[in-house]
């Protein structure tokens, strides 16, 4: 190949790469942007950059220990809390046996007293003794008794002398008639002129 043909070759690619590069400067999108904000942008971020940092990596690691600490002692005391509970449950059915014993217990006791009391033994082990026991309940329903029979027959009486009563009343005063009416006489009118 001739040389001659390489450069013009070259001399192609270049013009073509320009017409690339002023296609894609045509592309992009430009701003007309004040400078004064974007200086102090900068300034900041420099400042910020060779500032140090005043947070303490001590303290903060400290803290994390602390709160490591605390997290396991929390842990701890549930565990210990968690073993507690297990051994009182394991106790429990014990315990219910123990209930359902002292329940059964409490009913037979209860049924026996009840099969006591259907069959009459109440007072001393015997009939004679139970009504003995009732005696000075009965003599008490007996004083009871009389005196509502004597407060029955009193009443009884009392009923007879206002029946009696009313009839003699009616026999005897008839009915008397109206009274006339009294006229008063007016006094004499005075004149004091």
């Amino acid at each position: 190949m001739p040389v001659e043909f390489q450069k013009t070759r070259e001399n192609e690619r270049d013009s073509e790469r320009e017409q690339h590069d002023h296609q894609e400067h045509q592309r992009e999108e430009f701003e007309l942007v004040p400078l004064s904000p974007l200086r102090r942008m900068e300034k900041r971020i420099d400042n910020l950059e060779h500032s140090k940092v005043n947070y303490d990596s001590r303290e903060f690691y400290k803290e994390m220990v602390d709160i490591v600490r605390m997290n396991q002692q929390l842990v701890d005391e549930l565990a210990k809390a968690n073993d507690a509970l297990r051994i009182e449950i394991s106790r429990l059915p014990a315990r219910i046996e123990e209930l359902v014993a002292d329940l059964k217990e409490l009913l037979s006791y209860i049924k026996a007293s009840a099969s006591e009391d259907q069959a009459g033994i109440v007072f001393g082990g015997n009939e004679q003794g139970f009504a003995e026991g009732m005696k000075p309940l009965a003599q008490k329903l007996d004083v009871l008794i009389d005196t509502n029979k004597k407060i029955v027959e009193n009443n009884a009486a009392l009923l007879n002398v206002l029946e009696e009563m009313d009839n003699k009343m009616r026999r005897v005063s008839p009915p008397m008639p109206p009274a006339p009416p009294v006229r008063r006489p007016m006094p004499p009118a005075s004149s004091t002129q």
